[in-house]
């Protein structure tokens, strides 16, 4: 099915976009409504320390767990206030920070064994329309339950009707910590490497894996792929391969890209030029990150996306799950497999003979004049 769009993507999810997919949305198999919130069935595996809380129900610290543990949880997202929730929801989940009271949160979790985990999630994919998966990976200062909430908020945007999984990596939740993390991050390579070839060969053949991952969380997940089976790059395991903001230098990124696009149908990297989290990662690590668009890092195998002409969140990093208009780039790409030079809003650039996109900022209203001038 083709889309019909000639505009720019801007304010809200393109509600063309939702309509031109409204046969395959109407039934998210992971979401269920109420009048009163939309509860999200989100399947998750973490190699954090589970511990027991005062009511006796099993949590997941921020320490550094021996062996990977799985479940689901069910996050209730309100319904009501809906303008309100976007300004109070992105302010305090992007930042590792509880949600609001009420708005966002986590209704119940219920551990698993690894073998009872892949039978939930076979069985999500066997419902789901396209048989697709959804896999989030956070980045730097987050915590648990927020993991949990910021999947449950980017499916409910987007919104993903197929089965949706959060990897929770041991972050130490907060910003002074950022060190730590990183060697928190490293030492997560092996059980991620381990998670996702379990997951590659457990899910059915064919099965559509969008794999997302953001900042800090990049190394991980980077790292974790260069590890995996060298047959996994002649069975393209992945449909999308979703690198967003990646913390992680550029000297590294392109020594670890090669085996990455081997292994996915498409690789996308998300960049900005006015991510202030990452000119401060430079300034720590001595090295320019893979996130910064300033100097457009382009690879053959990757499409390369800026989105510094798009209004972003906090500190201008975690615009792939607050702004609309990268939301309904992430919608067309995952839901459609919709190249760059197919979505209507991206415009090419280059940089140094080596083509990328950029979103076009440019008012619709100049471009009719542009257009009738010519």
């Amino acid at each position: 099915m083709d889309l019909i769009y000639t505009g720019k993507v801007t304010g809200a999810l393109s509600q063309q976009l939702v309509e031109t997919y409204a046969d395959s949305l109407k039934d998210p198999i992971a979401a269920e409504k109420t009048d009163e919130f939309t509860s999200w069935k989100i399947l998750y595996a973490t190699n954090r320390s589970p511990e027991t809380n005062s009511e006796g129900m099993t949590r997941y610290a921020n320490e550094y767990g021996t062996e990977l543990a799985y479940g689901a949880g069910q996050v209730q997202i309100s319904r009501k206030n809906k303008s309100d929730l976007k300004t109070k929801v992105i302010q305090t989940l992007w930042q590792g920070a509880p949600a609001p009271e009420g708005q966002v949160k986590i209704a119940s979790l219920t551990p698993a064994n690894e073998a009872p985990f892949f039978e939930n999630l076979n069985t999500l994919i066997e419902r789901s329309p396209q048989k697709d998966v959804f896999l989030f990976v956070h980045g730097f200062n987050v915590n648990f339950s927020s993991s949990l909430t910021r999947a449950a908020q980017i499916a409910n945007d987007l919104p993903f009707n197929g089965a949706i999984i959060c990897y929770s990596w041991p972050s130490q939740g907060g910003v002074e910590k950022y060190l730590l993390d990183g060697e928190v991050a490293n030492a997560s390579v092996e059980p991620m490497a381990h998670f996702l070839e379990s997951l590659v060969n457990s899910v059915p053949p064919g099965t559509k894996i969008n794999l997302m991952v953001h900042s800090m969380g990049n190394r991980v997940v980077m790292r974790a792929l260069n590890r995996l089976p060298e047959h996994f790059t002649k069975i393209k395991s992945f449909q999308n391969v979703i690198l967003a903001a990646p913390d992680v230098g550029v000297s590294e990124f392109k020594e670890l890209a090669p085996a990455i696009i081997a292994q996915s149908n498409r690789v996308t990297l998300y960049s900005g030029s006015g991510d202030v989290a990452l000119v401060a990662s430079k300034a720590v690590n001595q090295e320019r990150r893979a996130g910064d668009s300033r100097e457009p890092l382009i690879m053959e195998g990757i499409e390369t996306i800026d989105v510094s002409a798009v209004d972003t969140s906090f500190m201008s990093h975690s615009y792939y799950g607050s702004n609309r208009a990268v939301l309904s780039d992430l919608f067309s790409l995952i839901k459609q497999d919709t190249s760059a030079s197919n979505r209507k809003w991206l415009i090419s650039k280059s940089y140094l003979g080596m083509n990328y996109w950029a979103f076009d900022k440019e008012p619709p209203e100049i471009k009719k004049v542009r257009s009738t001038s010519l």
